[in-house]
């Protein structure tokens, strides 16, 4: 009997779909628009936005944004926080 269950077990498996990969939550980017954060060469940058792991970033003396993942880069305290709407 056991090699019969052990039969529909394996047709079974064979025949059912495989399960879907979900990605992690991005829980751990600290990544906020509007902050201030040090990027690798020791320029001060404010962001943009934020899509996932990617910081959109404008580095001091650049006009133009710069995508960087938010591990790479700091958080600089305290926040000189600037007086506008930024949105997400």
């Amino acid at each position: 009997m056991s090699e019969l269950a052990h039969s529909l077990v394996v047709a079974s498996l064979a025949f059912s779909p495989a399960p879907v990969a979900v990605p992690p939550q991005q829980d751990q980017n600290w990544c906020t628009p509007g902050h201030t954060v040090m990027v690798p060469d020791g320029r001060e940058a404010w962001v943009s936005s934020v899509e996932g792991d990617i910081c959109r970033i404008i580095a001091d003396g650049e006009a133009y944004v710069t995508l960087i993942p938010y591990y790479i880069i700091e958080p600089v305290y305290p926040q000189p926080f600037i007086g506008q709407f930024v949105g997400h």
